[in-house]
């Protein structure tokens, strides 16, 4: 199976680098010609706790490539989506597949309005990565993957997905009900992303701080309450506890978010606090805290700009 991977992030550096350990043909696609050419002369280097290794991963900026891709993984910014989303409809072979392991809302839904429900593939991964710089990321922990069809089972396509990334080392698993799972992942970074961009903190010192720890569990409270008028199905019983013991397990981790302010990126906090207050609003439903953190954020962002 040939795998493009979409956006040279934390997390399509990681895949494409484990992939690529585990014998698959593996072509990254960067829309920056620049970086492209840079890391394809330098190649591409991951870390983890046994030390690092350099990879020559085929990478370029053309999206004809795409063209021999089997799956296409689709690992850039949740604002960057409806624009993949499109390029893929043009290049991607009528028999191949996108996998979204991205954070946020929306993602799938865009995904299967430009290539129909049957060739999307949606999941979440607790996998930890941190970019370290072009071509250079760093496998910060190990977590569960999860993966569905955007429709129905599992069928055997996502079954020689999930194949493939058991073979790259990634504890998977296969599931139905994609939203719930996505679902499930936007209520983990509701509760942490934000709160980490704004006090520019690691994700653990959010458990030390009661005030932030209060705030957590509010945020999440209210995402809860939308989901459950969605009639979102929870892979925990307890999502509260659950958000607490992923920042618990990734304490040392920079979340995406904080990363994204740190460096004066936009952010995706519209597509996961801003989210919930729109679905919320949508039911009914009140989500202050979830406003208030998305305001504070793009307030940080705009901030940010030159006056």
């Amino acid at each position: 199976m040939h795998v493009a991977v979409v956006g040279p992030g934390a997390m399509g550096l990681l895949f494409a680098c484990r992939l690529s350990q585990a014998g698959a043909a593996v072509t990254l696609i960067d829309h920056r010609p620049e970086r492209a050419a840079r890391v394809a002369a330098q190649g591409v280097t991951i870390e983890d706790e046994t030390g690092q290794s350099t990879l020559a991963i085929d990478i370029t900026a053309d999206p004809a490539a795409l063209a021999k891709a089997d799956l296409a993984l689709v690992c850039v910014k949740a604002h960057g989506t409806a624009q993949v989303a499109a390029t893929l409809a043009k290049h991607l072979d009528a028999r191949a597949r996108a996998l979204t392991f991205q954070n946020g809302a929306g993602n799938v839904e865009a995904l299967t309005q430009a290539l129909g429900p049957e060739r999307v593939l949606g999941g979440i991964t607790s996998e930890g990565a941190t970019v370290l710089g072009p071509g250079r990321v760093r496998h910060a922990g190990r977590g569960q993957t999860h993966i569905g069809p955007a429709e129905g089972p599992p069928d055997a396509y996502c079954g020689q997905a999930a194949d493939l990334l058991a073979r790259a080392g990634f504890a998977v698993s296969q599931v139905e009900g994609v939203q719930n799972l996505i679902w499930t992942k936007l209520i983990i970074n509701v509760g942490i992303n934000a709160l980490t961009a704004i006090l520019d903190a690691p994700n653990g010192r959010l458990l030390d701080l009661p005030s932030a720890r209060r705030l957590m569990d509010l945020a999440v409270d209210e995402a809860l309450g939308v989901g459950l008028a969605y009639g979102v199905r929870f892979l925990h019983q307890d999502m509260p506890q659950a958000v607490r013991d992923v920042a618990r397990r990734t304490a040392k981790n920079v979340s995406s978010m904080r990363a994204d302010v740190q460096n004066k990126r936009p952010t995706e906090v519209e597509f996961i606090n801003g989210a919930v207050c729109r679905m919320g609003q949508e039911k009914g439903l009140a989500t202050p805290i979830n406003q208030t953190l998305t305001l504070l954020v793009k307030a940080i962002e705009e901030n940010q700009q030159p006056a």
